[in-house]
C-alpha cells in the first residue's frame, strides 16, 4: 500500500469515526504533513481519494470539509474499494463457495486479455453483511499476476491480501451495471425468491501499467444493495 493510501485510509477511518464531527472539516495540509510525517504531495493525493470517495470537499480559502450527504453501506461505482471498505462498521463474513484454476480457452482469454492458455483463478463466493446474504461474486484473477490464493484468504479480503501482502497497486477499473432474474441458485444462496431481480455489475480491474488482472460479476441482493457515485 502506499502513503497516500495509508493516510487516505486513516482519515477516512477517522471520519467515519465522528472525530471531526465538531468542525466539520479536516486539518490544513501542514497539519497533516506533520501527524503523518509525509510530503505535501502524498497529502494531497490522499485528500484526492477522500474526495473522490465523497467523505470529502473543498471550500476555497477555508479547507477541505466532511459531507454529510452520503448514504452510509453503499457500494462505491466510482472506484475500486471492496465491500469490506464500503460497510465500515458491519460485520462481513466471506463464504468461498468454490475455488480452482483453469487454462484460459479462446473465450476466457478475451475477457482477461490474456494469452490462451494462461492459468486462471476461477473463484465463486457469498458476501455476507450483518449475516445477511448480501452478494455473489464470480471473478477470474490472472494466476500470473496474483500467483497464490486459498480459502482463508478468499473468506477474508482479497483486495487486502493483494495490496499489503503482495504490494500490487491497482491503477482503474472499469464496471459496467446491468439486471436479470436471480438463478435458481443464485435466490437460494441470496435468501430470495426465484425469478427475483438481480442487480449485476461486472468489474474489470488493472494495474497502474494497464494490465487487466481481474475480472469479476457480481450479482447483488436487490432489497440490500445501494450505490453510489460523485459527478464533478
Amino acid at each position: 500500500m502506499t502513503k497516500y493510501e495509508t493516510v487516505a485510509n486513516s482519515l477516512a477511518d477517522r471520519i467515519n469515526n465522528h472525530e471531526f464531527n465538531e468542525t466539520k472539516k479536516i486539518p490544513t495540509e501542514d497539519q497533516l504533513m506533520e501527524e503523518y510525517n509525509v510530503s505535501r504531495n502524498t497529502v494531497r493525493n490522499a485528500i484526492k481519494i477522500l474526495t473522490k470517495l465523497g467523505l470529502l470537499y473543498p471550500v476555497q480559502g477555508s479547507g477541505m470539509f466532511i459531507r454529510e450527504s452520503r448514504k452510509c453501506d453503499t457500494v462505491f461505482l466510482s472506484g475500486t474499494r471492496g465491500i469490506t471498505k464500503d460497510h465500515p462498521g458491519n460485520k462481513l463474513t466471506n463464504k468461498c463457495l468454490s475455488v480452482e484454476i483453469v487454462e484460459a480457452d479462446d473465450n476466457l482469454a478475451q475477457i482477461m486479455l490474456c494469452e490462451i492458455g494462461t492459468p486462471i483463478y476461477y473463484i465463486e463466493r457469498l458476501r455476507i453483511v450483518d449475516d445477511i446474504p448480501y452478494a455473489i461474486e464470480y471473478t477470474y484473477y490472472n494466476k500470473n499476476i496474483i500467483p497464490y490464493l486459498d480459502k482463508e484468504i478468499i473468506e477474508s479480503s482479497i483486495f487486502r491480501y493483494i495490496k499489503e501482502d503482495l504490494k500490487i497497486p491497482f491503477g482503474f477499473s472499469d464496471k459496467y451495471i446491468s439486471a436479470r432474474k436471480l438463478t435458481d441458485q443464485e435466490s437460494q444462496l441470496l435468501e430470495l425468491e426465484k425469478n427475483d431481480p438481480a442487480i449485476i455489475i461486472e468489474d474489470d480491474i488493472y494495474l497502474t501499467n494497464g494490465t487487466l488482472f481481474n475480472s469479476s460479476q457480481i450479482v447483488y441482493n436487490y432489497k440490500l444493495a445501494h450505490f453510489f457515485m460523485t459527478v464533478e
